[in-house]
């Protein structure tokens, strides 16, 4: 064998050869660590794919991968994948993953959430079904925040009954005082930016679809069966520079969307997102048409890797920083303009 032979021989083995598994990825487990401990759940890394609980279990560790699609195969043999990291927060079909494999423990770090044995043990989402009122305790900040005004004026203006805010209210504690014209924040900004990035979500259910109409007409198709707007669409309703391209309407009984001419869609192909949210302030305290600019930035926040949403719920907490001010001057200097206040 020639030199050169023997080169093009040991070139070809080299393009065979597999490097070994997980070479050239480092994953920081630490918040999945913390998770799983406070679901009860303490582990101990025991190898570079392996943990190990308390109770002598040993887990491998595995990162979905979002290109792949599961097959439910009974013919497999035991599966070594037992706790799955979530990427970037992702949690698209966890709940149907667990229920299918209950022997599989899935943690999210990123937010603190863990699924096992088919069911959530521990997270945010538990923490705030548990706690009474939170999405009133949403609702009163961004209105107390924008509007100002006594406990009965929240009330009517968040669509809860009064002795609901009276409750909910202690929630905000030293974050809010009671002055002769109704309720104020202490530090503006400082709640706008609280209850822009602690609010959990609205929940609900959600369902795609795409009509080959413009947007603006689909929002007014909508509102006028009584939805309420946000996304894009709604965010340049406030001034916010965002193509209206995609809309997101909030309903509390679901349209029949294929009667108004509409088909289903996948989330990258829907002109239109319709909503049931499990937070019903969303709707009763909605500013005209639109939810508030808070509900908007935080669905624009929901798809934030794109980078033009990221600008536009930059560019709704600039806006609610200035209106809040601004409202709080004219309730203050009612001689500059019409303001808002009573003791309610």
């Amino acid at each position: 064998m020639s030199d050169r032979q023997w080169v093009q021989t040991i070139r070809h083995e080299q393009s065979m050869l597999s490097l070994p598994f997980g070479l050239g990825y480092t994953i920081d487990i630490t918040e999945t660590l913390t998770a799983l401990a406070a679901a009860g759940m303490h582990a101990r890394v025991e190898a570079f794919d392996r943990l190990r609980f308390d109770d002598g279990r040993t887990a491998f560790l595995a990162t979905p991968d979002p290109t792949a699609t599961v097959i439910d195969d009974d013919g497999v043999g035991d599966r070594v994948d037992d706790v799955i990291l979530l990427p970037g927060g992702s949690e698209g079909g966890v709940l149907s993953l667990v229920r299918r494999y209950p022997d599989l423990v899935v943690v999210n770090g990123k937010r603190g959430r863990v699924w096992a044995d088919g069911r959530q043990l521990s997270g945010t989402s538990m923490q705030r079904e548990a706690t009474p009122g939170w999405r009133t305790v949403f609702a009163i900040a961004r209105s107390i925040v924008m509007h100002g005004g006594g406990t009965h004026a929240i009330a009517d203006r968040v669509g809860v009954p009064f002795h609901e805010v009276r409750a909910a209210m202690r929630a905000l504690g030293v974050h809010v005082f009671r002055t002769p014209i109704g309720w104020e924040a202490r530090d503006r900004p400082a709640l706008v930016d609280w209850a822009l990035a602690a609010y959990p979500g609205y929940g609900g259910i959600r369902t795609c679809w795409r009509r080959d109409t413009t947007i603006d007409e689909q929002a007014d198709q909508l509102i006028s069966l009584g939805g309420v707007m946000s996304d894009r669409w709604a965010a340049q309703q406030s001034g916010v520079i965002v193509a209206p391209d995609r809309l997101t309407a909030f309903f509390a009984e679901h349209p029949d969307m294929a009667a108004l001419g509409y088909e289903p869609a996948t989330v990258d192909e829907a002109t239109v997102s319709v909503v049931i949210p499990q937070d019903t302030t969303v709707l009763t305290g909605a500013e005209g048409c639109c939810t508030d600019d808070f509900i908007t930035a935080h669905v624009l926040y929901e798809d934030s890797w794109v980078a033009a949403n990221t600008d536009a719920v930059n560019g709704l907490r600039q806006l609610l920083h200035f209106r809040s001010d601004l409202a709080h001057d004219l309730r203050w200097h009612p001689n500059t303009g019409s303001g808002e206040g009573g003791v309610g």
